[in-house]
């Protein structure tokens, strides 16, 4: 006779709790990681369409100062928020936003910068004992969590700028050209 072990129903509860909370963890960090991909594909999507409306607006201001004196104005006003937002566009962009943020990843063996901060063995005896240990585990997943939740708030933030900057300029150029076409150059 096959002789099957009997779990008690503690265990299978422990069992039940720790599958459903690494199923919350992988399903937060994923989350994370794709908003994160959004935040940057947006802030390239505004990188391009900037560099082209400055591009328009540099040459405007060029050859319509003949025809028109005052289109400098809303050729200034789109260059300049068009600078202003890709400025905002690009810090949203760039890998790193604190200089103490390494301090913070010092402790996370999961950070990506630990890795190329030590030696091959010390890092791989360093994320075995943390995988062998569930409270460094937690630790770990914890830091990493926070760490994404920061980039993802720092860069909605810079690119919420980057979008109000984009929107305000191009209604104020529209605005300015329309008033100097229709007012001035009457």
């Amino acid at each position: 006779m096959l002789n099957i072990p009997v779990q008690s129903s503690k265990r299978g509860k422990k069992d039940k709790e720790r599958i459903r909370t690494d199923a919350l963890l992988r399903e937060t960090s994923t989350n994370y990681i794709r908003l994160i991909g959004d935040a940057d594909r947006k802030a390239r999507i505004m990188l391009v369409v900037n560099s082209v409306f400055l591009t328009i607006g540099i040459t405007l201001l060029t050859k319509s100062m003949d025809d028109m004196p005052f289109v400098w104005i809303s050729a200034t006003i789109l260059m300049l928020s068009n600078v202003l937002t890709l400025f905002f566009s690009i810090q949203s962009v760039k890998p790193e936003f604190k200089k103490d943020h390494h301090q913070d990843c010092d402790n996370n063996i999961l950070h990506y910068t630990k890795s190329s901060r030590i030696p091959l063995e010390d890092y791989a005896a360093q994320l075995k004992d943390t995988m062998h240990d569930n409270d460094k585990k937690m630790e770990a997943i914890t830091r990493d969590l926070y760490h994404y939740g920061n980039l993802l708030t720092t860069k909605y933030r810079l690119l919420n700028i980057a979008y109000h900057l984009f929107s305000w300029g191009i209604l104020l150029s529209v605005v300015s050209y329309l008033f100097i076409i229709l007012i001035i150059n009457q």
